[in-house]
């Protein structure tokens, strides 16, 4: 939900600083490469480890988690892939954007992975 919301913001702000075609273009690529169930997952897993971080383990949420990492890892891997692979990443009014986005989504990828590795999740 955080990173969509700073997508939005920043799409916004940018929105005065690109020529009007290649801009509208960019943005809708990227709208486009960003799955919203992608998303929908990455807040119910982050809402998941907040509660297992406030309220300690349990074998229910630890479940869940690793679940959710299960179903994360590939699809947050592929988005990023296909991030990397967007033109807009060379266009200059949107590579700031791009770049806050797969740095966030690389950084949730990591902590999915090492949540992936636990005894408990195989």
């Amino acid at each position: 939900m955080r990173l969509f919301a700073l997508v939005c913001v920043a799409a916004f702000g940018l929105a005065g600083l690109a020529p009007r075609s290649a801009h509208a273009d960019c943005l809708q690529d990227i709208s486009r490469l960003m799955s919203r169930d992608v998303e929908r997952l990455l807040s119910k897993y982050h809402r998941i480890t907040r509660r297992l971080q406030r309220e300690g383990p349990n074998a229910r949420l630890r479940a869940e988690e690793c679940r959710l990492a299960r179903l994360l890892e590939p699809q947050l891997a592929g988005q990023i892939e296909a991030l990397k692979q967007s033109r807009c990443r060379r266009d200059p009014a949107a590579a700031a954007m791009v770049s806050d986005i797969m740095r966030g989504h690389e950084a949730d990828l990591d902590l999915i992975r090492q949540v992936r590795t636990r005894p408990e999740c195989r």
